[in-house]
């Protein structure tokens, strides 16, 4: 006869193998026998987690407290659970509950962390990770710790830890890194570069430290100094996919003929590798060559098979191209090898839409928001699939008069008039704009866009409209009440932070193709300069349009005409791109995503 404990171990095996159905029958069978097994019942939870089941699950963790209330790691668990379906003050309890039990808990500590970060809880992310780290001192949960000073510009802090992290770990790239960025924080781009150029002989990982020295003659615009040291970090490790795309994207922004060609020099030493074949098949696309990239991918999948990402590489090209049919086996395949990756599952609800099956694509949207409740692309393809169904919700997604709106921008001191300041401002984005191309893979067609986070930019201009700007946020978000129910208004917390920012120059026919912010919350474009827009609608935002294709299903909703100064706010799930402009004069603008703070310390 099987012991409960083998039947338990049955499951498990199950579950670490990733037979789910398995699982679910084994840990039934004992559950049947031992209703009331705190274990069997916390393993039931985790396998309905893995099948997406996340009310059962839930369920069977709180049987499991019910039977035995302190179960730190079943509080934790629990937690994670809460947090992964957007339920964040239950989430905290829940960390705090099990940290109260077993105060020692790293897991926990770190989790909090996690969240907190996610939270834009910047304090409180330093304080658990801190409190983990004494816990169990490693290289990765130090790294973490630092990445949390530098995105809070805690320069002093970062710097001094660093070094403690090079004193312990002096092989590892890591310390040596970070206390370059700070120092690059600080405008100290010599001590950055010396830093960086003292690790090379000192550091395991060589190529990440040459990648590194890349990065900051790329930012220093020394153009010639980066290729040499990204191309060094490509013959140290072939695979580094980020070289790859740094040097590429210098590549394509200075219409050099050797774009690309670090893929060829790799593929020459690691001719086994999928990831290479991928990626470049990827920057193909990107830079328009669609029958390159197939044939790309069709070596790539005849060398290695049709694995997940190949095949749905694939038929995403089998869609750019037209090939709806060819392209949707393609993607039932990819999604049936990893039913969990939310990039295959929006690309198949896309597909289907496009095809006009939009019945077809509710399951798999529900799907991908348990998994990403916040992802903004998963809700405009949920606003398509409404729209098409003519289902009230639409509206309620996409009420434009209650989200859409424009604010002019207040005149920061000093200046007489906003479109003085503009001016001064424009002069300087200028400087900012050193490529001729637009950048791979982005939304802005003949034009060109900063790189970094411009509203990090201590240039006093920039912090001048940064300060006007955040007035126009504050003004904005009062008009907004908070709806639990609502995937943009459930978000209103205790503040915000800008998350992205940079600035796009549109020339003659340029313009933004219709797109969304997939991972922002609220998003908002500036405008610069402008040429004249009022005899017709050349160069104006337009909403409402997908970028689906979509024929006489598609439809613009507003469109709005740009002028000096106005600001523009709008969730970042509503599809919006530009009419191309028809003019000599540069349209300038600064967009930017902004993220809600939500303090754990006041839930």
């Amino acid at each position: 006869m099987t012991t409960l404990q083998a039947m338990f171990n049955q499951a498990l095996s199950s579950l670490q193998a990733g037979q789910l159905d398995s699982a679910t029958a084994q840990i039934d069978k004992l559950l049947a026998s031992d209703p009331q097994n705190a274990d069997a019942l916390h393993l039931a939870a985790l396998i309905e987690k893995s099948k997406l089941n996340y009310v059962a699950s839930e369920t069977y963790f709180r049987r499991s407290l019910a039977c035995s209330e302190k179960q730190p790691v079943v509080l934790s668990n629990l937690a994670n659970l809460m947090k992964t379906m957007g339920r964040f003050t239950e989430a905290n309890d829940l960390y705090l509950t099990a940290i109260e039990v077993m105060p020692n808990f790293y897991d926990a500590w770190v989790n909090r962390g996690f969240m907190a970060k996610e939270m834009r809880d910047w304090d409180e992310a330093k304080n658990c990770l801190h409190q983990a780290l004494k816990l169990q001192h490693g290289p990765g949960i130090f790294s973490n710790l630092l990445q949390l000073y530098l995105d809070t510009k805690d320069t002093q802090n970062l710097i001094s830890q660093s070094i403690v992290f090079q004193k312990a770990y002096p092989t590892h790239a890591e310390g040596y890194i970070y206390q370059a960025k700070a120092l690059s924080q600080q405008e100290d781009t010599y001590g950055a570069r010396v830093v960086l150029e003292d690790a090379l002989a000192i550091v395991d990982d060589r190529a990440r430290i040459e990648y590194e020295l890349g990065l900051h003659h790329y930012d220093s615009k020394d153009f010639n100094a980066a290729e040499s040291y990204l191309k060094l970090a490509l013959e140290t490790s072939p695979e580094l996919i980020d070289a790859h795309r740094s040097l590429n994207e210098l590549y394509f922004q200075t219409e050099n003929n050797q774009f690309l060609q670090s893929y060829s020099n790799a593929l020459a030493k690691v001719p086994s590798s999928e990831i290479l074949l991928h990626n470049l098949a990827a920057s193909q696309a990107s830079s328009g060559e669609i029958d390159q990239a197939i044939d790309t991918l069709r070596r790539a999948i005849g060398q290695f098979g049709n694995t997940a990402y190949l095949g749905h590489g694939l038929g995403a090209l089998m869609v750019r191209k037209g090939q709806l049919e060819e392209a949707l086996p393609l993607f039932d395949k990819a999604l049936e090898k990893d039913p969990t990756n939310v990039r295959f599952m929006l690309d198949r609800v896309s597909l289907a839409i496009k095809m006009d099956q939009v019945g077809e694509s509710q399951s798999l949207i529900s799907r991908a928001l348990s998994i990403q409740p916040y992802n903004q692309e998963t809700w405009a393809y949920q606003g398509i699939i409404w729209r098409l169904q003519n289902n009230a919700k639409y509206r309620w997604l996409y009420d434009y008069d209650k989200f859409l709106k424009s604010y002019d921008l207040p005149v920061p001191n000093g200046f007489k008039s906003i479109s003085e300041f503009m001016m001064e401002l424009n002069g300087y984005l200028a400087t900012l704009h050193v490529s001729t191309k637009q950048p791979l893979d982005q939304s802005v067609v003949q034009g060109t866009q900063t790189m970094g986070a411009l509203l990090d930019d201590p240039n006093p201009l920039v912090m001048a409209f940064k300060s006007s700007l955040e007035q126009c946020v504050d003004d904005y978000l009062l008009t907004l009440c908070s709806d639990v129910e609502h995937p943009f208004l459930s978000r209103l917390a205790d503040g915000y932070d800008f998350s992205g920012s940079w600035s796009v120059r549109l020339k003659n026919s340029g313009h933004h193709s219709n797109h969304v912010h997939p991972f922002g919350w609220l998003s908002c474009c500036s405008y610069i300069a402008v040429p004249d827009m009022s005899k017709s609608q050349a160069g104006w935002i337009k909403f409402g349009e997908t970028s689906l294709d979509l024929d006489s299903n598609e439809l613009i909703e507003q469109a709005i005409q740009p002028e000096v100064g106005k600001c523009v706010f709008f969730p970042s799930y509503f599809w919006h791109g530009t009419y191309p402009l028809e003019s000599n004069n540069y349209r300038v603008t600064i967009p930017c995503d902004v993220d809600p703070v939500r303090l754990l310390s006041q839930n």
